[in-house]
């Protein structure tokens, strides 16, 4: 509660690349390694269902397109990058 997404978008030299970011409320102490990690919840406070697969689900299928996928954690910054190739 209380955060904010960012999204930005862009095609540069035959490659399409969108950024996502979200500023937590509080500093996470996971890394990009473990919450990409099938079942892996990062915030275990979390009271609600949830099976820990959407990050890992999202890096497959990006690699299984043709695409490449980045994880960045820093501090309060979660980060995610993914890129495609433009035909």
């Amino acid at each position: 509660m209380g955060t904010r997404v960012y999204v930005t978008m862009e095609a540069l030299d035959g490659t399409a690349k969108v950024s996502i970011k979200n500023i937590a409320g509080y500093e996470m102490t996971f890394t990009e390694e473990e919450v990409l990690q099938r079942f892996a919840r990062g915030d275990q406070s979390r009271t609600s269902e949830g099976s820990g697969l959407g990050l890992s689900i999202a890096e497959s299928f990006t690699h299984v397109c043709g695409g490449k996928f980045e994880l960045v954690i820093d501090g309060d910054l979660f980060k995610v990058n993914v890129s495609f190739p433009v035909k």
